[in-house]
């Protein structure tokens, strides 16, 4: 789970969410935020897209730290690298229903951009039940969904099995 904007939130509130979330082992990434990071003392960074800055200086303050980020294109990609993510969420990868948002890699587009790349990714974007199958195919370590979420559990366990 990311955590957008934690700085508009009290950070009483933010302890108490970050303790439920470990409670039920759901993994919590502080969005862009250095500070509310080593004030709710976690391990879990995500950079977004738009976020230019460095922040590879955090795995030597703490080596376990684990950092994640997003990217459209291959500069972005290549930029993520470069601020120390140890897994890249991929954006788009299949068509949405998004006004303002017509482009996407597709199936091929995106397993050669991936390829170019030694970085970890995770498909977002577009996944749904009708395209899931699809899935398999790209070089990925993992997947993410937000429109289909309720329909998830029958067909995200079709994607772990050993064929």
């Amino acid at each position: 789970m990311i955590l957008r904007n934690p700085e508009k939130l009290k950070l009483k509130d933010l302890k108490k969410f970050k303790d439920r979330c470990s409670q039920r082992k759901i993994n919590l990434y502080i969005a862009n935020s250095v500070k509310i990071l080593f004030l709710l003392n976690t391990n879990k960074f995500y950079i977004s897209s738009y976020n230019k800055k460095q922040f590879q200086h955090l795995k030597y303050i703490n080596r376990k730290i684990e950092i994640i980020g997003s990217a459209h294109n291959a500069q972005e990609i290549n930029e993520k690298i470069h601020q120390g993510c140890n897994q890249i969420f991929l954006s788009r990868i299949f068509q949405t229903k998004y006004k303002y948002k017509k482009s996407f890699y597709g199936k091929v587009k995106f397993n050669l951009v991936s390829r170019r790349f030694s970085a970890n990714f995770i498909a977002l974007g577009g996944i749904k039940q009708k395209n899931f199958s699809h899935v398999k195919d790209l070089n990925v370590s993992g997947i993410a969904m937000i429109s289909d979420k309720k329909k998830a559990g029958t067909y995200v366990p079709a994607f772990f099995k050993k064929y």
